[in-house]
């Protein structure tokens, strides 16, 4: 939309209602703009740089992250062995076991205090919480097992062993490689609850064994009980009980549930933990804590929004009792403890880039209606630069696109000085007949389409019509274009890969890529 010098003058934009009629909506000069300023999240020098960084060495595994890790772990080796024979003494990876506990816990906690400096959320930097406890997993065993092993070759294993500050190191031990033995992906998946009590168990545990093992460690173990009691007080502090309305939407496979009562509170983009506490949810469905992404924008009329998918028990259970519902319009009342809010974009704002562009597969689409509402109200309000708003779309069946076809027409004839564009893909062939007719996409806005998108077109797209509407002299520099990917891990990976194909010169005259991914996963 420009800069805060375009203040005083008319805007003319493009915009199209949903059949496609093209309507130039001006801004008034009685009618002033307040944008946000543009902060790249890297010096434009070093964007040839981003396609390495972004590069994945594995299935959800930037280069990026692999640099960070090696540089960690190349930090941690060398005060490990200079100078000494972990085999003969194994004392100095006892220190090194419990310098590195802390970072654990620290990027281990929902609340993380390493991640409100870094302005990105815990599920950011959780991959720096499992590099170092694989760390701490391997010192704390040469610590433990080398002493073992002299405790055996002197044949004096017993007596050792009956010392206080030995047997608590032992209980150290066994919760560590208890925390690694149930954190393992299947025990996740298969037994969540059984992980989550383990760890809580365990890591408490720990810190109670360090205070009794060994007095060098003291401080080590205080800085491990700060991080863990500060993430619980702030989970108490944003942890409210309220009544939730839950209905199923059959044709995405999902649970719509609605808390009228909670309002405002988060940004868009942001997740909350939701526990449910119902006899519907089984014997100890209660105790289960899932996190799911806000759908809807603060001060909205019906509040906070989440769409739960079927994707295991917990959230099977959830969509049956909303089905078996026999109240008003198929809803049901529950009662629901809501935790958060968490992650979001942190330092980035999307209304200070030229253009956005979302890119969802099946409930991820949460992402991209959250900050497209907002992004829309800002524009009316003249608090946004960005000139395209472009959603991609990916379901399974058509039918799916019914219960969000509201929401859709109304962001497109809400968004009456920035063009939004919406195209659905659908990858199965209709089971039925789909409920629309021949003639209903007649808007180039709105489209439905089988097959899968061509990301790499669609940003290109993007980039060609945003840099056109830059070339006026009133319309200001680029400001980036913003990419958000909500959905499986596979997904953002691809989008990742098709963003670093952009050329050069096209991602200079744009002002620069920035790829934000919330994936799918424990």
């Amino acid at each position: 939309m420009g800069n805060s010098s375009m203040d005083d003058i008319s805007i003319a934009s493009d915009s199209y209602d949903l059949y496609g009629e093209k309507a130039t909506v001006q801004r008034t000069p009685e009618v002033k703009g307040s944008y946000p300023p543009h902060v790249l999240n890297h010096v434009a020098s070093l964007r040839p740089m981003l396609k390495l960084m972004h590069a994945r060495v594995n299935t959800g595994v930037p280069f990026s992250h692999v640099l960070v890790m090696a540089i960690w772990l190349g930090a941690v080796v060398f005060p490990a062995f200079y100078m000494t024979n972990a085999f003969t003494d194994p004392e100095r990876f006892g220190y090194i076991t419990a310098s590195q506990l802390p970072f654990v816990y620290a990027f281990g906690t929902k609340n993380n205090v390493l991640g409100m400096f870094l302005g990105v959320g815990y599920e950011k930097i959780n991959f720096m919480h499992r590099h170092s406890g694989r760390i701490v997993l391997a010192s704390v065993n040469v610590h433990g097992l080398g002493y073992i092993y002299k405790w055996g070759i002197a044949k004096n294993f017993m007596e050792q062993i009956a010392k206080p500050k030995c047997y608590w190191g032992l209980i150290g031990l066994i919760c560590i490689d208890a925390l690694f033995l149930l954190s393992v992906e299947f025990v996740r998946k298969k037994a969540y609850n059984l992980f989550l009590f383990v760890h809580i168990s365990s890591l408490t545990v720990l810190v109670i064994a360090m205070l009794y093992h060994y007095k060098g460690t003291w401080p080590f173990a205080y800085a491990c009980a700060a991080f863990y009691l500060f993430d619980i007080l702030l989970r108490t502090f944003k942890t409210r009980v309220s009544t939730a309305i839950i209905r199923p939407v059959p044709e995405l496979g999902i649970t719509r549930l609605e808390v009228p009562n909670i309002n405002s509170g988060w940004r868009a983009g942001q997740h909350v933990r939701l526990r449910v506490i119902s006899s519907g949810m089984g014997l100890i469905g209660w105790s289960e804590v899932h996190p799911f992404t806000i759908a809807s924008v603060a001060n909205s009329p019906e509040g906070l929004v989440l769409y739960c998918k079927k994707a295991g028990d917990w959230t099977n259970k959830l969509y049956n009792m909303a089905s078996s519902s026999s109240g008003e319009d198929g809803a049901r009342k529950v009662s629901v403890i809501v935790q958060g809010p968490y992650g979001g974009l942190g330092n980035c704002m999307v209304s200070s880039f030229s253009a956005a562009v979302f890119i969802c597969g099946g409930s991820g689409i949460t992402l991209a209606t959250s900050i497209m509402q907002e992004l829309i109200q800002k524009d009316l309000d003249g608090e946004s630069r960005v000139k395209s708003i472009r959603l991609i779309w990916t379901i399974q069946d058509p039918s799916a696109l019914s219960p969000m076809l509201p929401l859709f027409t109304s962001m497109i004839q809400q968004s009456v000085f920035t063009p939004v564009q919406i195209s659905v893909f659908y990858t199965r062939a209709p089971t039925g007949k789909p409920p629309f007719t021949d003639d209903f996409f007649r808007s180039t806005s709105l489209t439905l389409s089988p097959g899968r998108p061509k990301i790499h077109k669609h940003l290109e797209q993007t980039i060609s019509g945003t840099t056109y509407l830059n070339s006026d002299p009133k319309g200001g520099s680029a400001n980036g274009l913003f990419v958000g990917v909500c959905g499986p891990v596979a997904l953002a990976d691809s989008v990742f890969a098709e963003a670093g194909k952009i050329d050069a010169y096209r991602r200079d005259q744009i002002g620069g890529v920035e790829v934000h991914a919330e994936t799918f996963g424990w």
